[in-house]
C-alpha cells in the first residue's frame, strides 16, 4: 500500500486556504502531528486518514494516486496502476447505482400518476 507523502499532504492544506492550526483542529489532531506527518508521512490510521479526505473533499484513494503520482512514492508502478483502476471501477459503480436509483425513482412516480389517473375515472 502506498503511504501518502507529507509534501502532497501540505500542498493540499495550503490548496484549501488552511493553517497548520485551523486543518489540525479540523481532523482533531494537533499541530505538531500535521507538521511532523508534513515532513514524512500520513499515518496508515483509517480514521486518520477518512477526517482528511473528508475535510479536503477527496477519496484516500485519490490522494494515494495522487500523492504516487506527483512525489514518486510508489513501491510498484502496478500498484499506481490498480489504484487507478480500483478508483474508476468505484466511480463507475456509483454512477450504475445512482441511474437504477433514478430509474426506479421515475417508475415510482409514473405509477403514482397512472394509479391517481386510474382512480379520478373510476
Amino acid at each position: 500500500m502506498n503511504k501518502i507523502d507529507g509534501r502532497y499532504l501540505r500542498e493540499l492544506r495550503e490548496k484549501n486556504g488552511y493553517s497548520l492550526r485551523v486543518f489540525a483542529e479540523k481532523i482533531y489532531a494537533s499541530k505538531s502531528a500535521v507538521q511532523r506527518w508534513e515532513q514524512t508521512f500520513i499515518p496508515e490510521t483509517p480514521e486518520i486518514l477518512n477526517k482528511i479526505a473528508e475535510v479536503l473533499n477527496l477519496e484516500v484513494d485519490e490522494m494515494r494516486l495522487e500523492s504516487a503520482v506527483k512525489y514518486g512514492k510508489s513501491d510498484n508502478k502496478k500498484e499506481v496502476v490498480n489504484i487507478t483502476n480500483d478508483l474508476v471501477s468505484n466511480k463507475a459503480t456509483e454512477l450504475n447505482f445512482d441511474l437504477k436509483w433514478l430509474l426506479f425513482s421515475i417508475a415510482i412516480f409514473l405509477g403514482g400518476i397512472f394509479l391517481f389517473s386510474f382512480i379520478t375515472l373510476i
